[in-house]
């Protein structure tokens, strides 16, 4: 364990209330973990409310700069803000610690900097991260299939709502097939039998095959799109189980997938920088750093203030943390385990609490006890499994 003087936990965060408050939830978890010092770096002239903590650097940023530019210039420049005679780990304000496990982060610092792994690929990241219209072009696909999906099933739970929790609990069943040969040859099997009479799969989850539909806790109904092919083919779409994915007839082409290399592209135009296909890339959310540091955090401080300017460039610092860790050499460099930056996406179903273990998480096959947990998106969506599991955890509430 790393003495409490010699280490130090520190937040960024200015502007919006919502921003804020995330983060005061998070400072309230983390204080009851650690004794380690915990620093808040802000601008509190752009504050629209109160931080709910003692320890903070105030530091003006550029006028011009909207609160979210602001943000990532202060995170970008911690090396020059923050005394450099200790080991600090960075946490994004929606970075939440869920046990005392939280203090071994210091442990896996390799210098000159140690983040985690993104739980994306570069691919997927690109359209995010350009104003490419490659994410606009994929929900102009999915609408016009969502639109044909509901005219050929008729149905009122098509598309599914992914707030649903009986909706949510469907797909996590469905994907939990593909880790469960018996459960899936069990599906094959009760397909015929479910058109004599309601196969149940388990306890709550029922197919009525003779109804085109699952039953999900006697309430909830969900369209079997298998028994709909006839009727989604005439609406001009249907499903490749070889390439996973819709094919629009009229269109000729397959549904756009929300990815691209448009990234990769825009690197190596404008940093003149090749970078791999299949690199997987670091996620900005927490991070360790001390004086070893400051080289690798100026340039990539000067890196994102170069695609500020760049209106191809969205306002992010996890692009430019791609071109940093190439400059430096650290594409194959040492990462944080997963427990430190469990990254929970609410769009991912299979991502939920283990039923028996209180501090545990499923994600795909694998069980996961997160010492920190990284909730980007729905952060306090009280409907949420994995939101409802935080607060039994820490007994705290939004």
């Amino acid at each position: 364990m790393n003495n409490v003087s010699n280490v130090a936990f520190v937040f960024v965060v200015c502007g919006s209330k919502e921003h804020i408050t995330t983060l005061n939830f998070s400072l309230q978890a983390l204080k009851k973990f650690t004794q380690h010092e915990i620093i808040v770096v802000t601008d509190s002239q752009r504050n629209e409310s109160e931080i709910q903590h003692h320890q903070i650097i105030d530091v003006h940023t550029p006028a011009h700069y909207t609160h979210h530019q602001a943000s990532i210039w202060l995170k970008t420049s911690l090396h020059r803000i923050l005394p450099a005679n200790k080991l600090y780990a960075y946490l994004d304000s929606d970075v939440i610690a869920l046990n005392n496990n939280c203090n071994r982060i210091f442990e896996f610092y390799r210098p000159p900097i140690t983040f985690a792994k993104d739980h994306t690929s570069i691919q997927y990241f690109s359209p995010y991260a350009l104003n490419c219209k490659c994410y606009d072009n994929f929900l102009d696909d999915k609408n016009h299939l969502e639109t044909a999906l509901r005219r050929a099933l008729k149905h009122s739970n098509y598309p599914g709502q992914y707030s649903n929790r009986h909706y949510r609990e469907l797909l996590k069943y469905l994907h939990e097939l593909t880790y469960n040969k018996l459960s899936l040859l069990k599906l094959v099997i009760s397909i015929p039998l479910s058109f004599l009479f309601p196969f149940h799969l388990k306890k709550n989850i029922v197919l009525d095959s003779k109804h085109k539909r699952w039953i999900i806790n006697k309430q909830f109904d969900y369209p079997v799109l298998l028994l709909y092919r006839k009727k989604i083919k005439k609406e001009g779409y249907v499903f490749s189980f070889k390439q996973q994915n819709w094919f629009s007839i009229a269109g000729n082409h397959f549904v756009k997938k929300n990815r691209c290399n448009h990234l990769i592209q825009a690197i190596q135009e404008t940093f003149f920088i090749g970078v791999a296909n299949n690199f997987q890339h670091w996620n900005g959310g927490v991070f360790l750093f001390d004086h070893n540091s400051h080289a690798f955090l100026e340039q990539w401080h000067q890196n994102t203030l170069t695609i500020f300017s760049n209106p191809y460039w969205k306002i992010r610092d996890q692009a430019t943390l791609i071109v940093t860790a190439h400059q430096f050499g650290l594409q194959n460099h040492i990462t944080l385990p997963e427990e430190f930056n469990f990254i929970a996406d609410f769009y991912k179903p299979y991502i939920y609490p283990h039923s028996q273990k209180v501090n545990s998480f499923f994600k795909s096959n694998k069980i996961i006890s997160p010492s920190f947990i990284h909730i980007y998106h729905h952060f306090g969506d009280k409907e949420w499994d994995v939101w409802q599991r935080i607060e039994q955890i820490l007994g705290i509430t939004t």
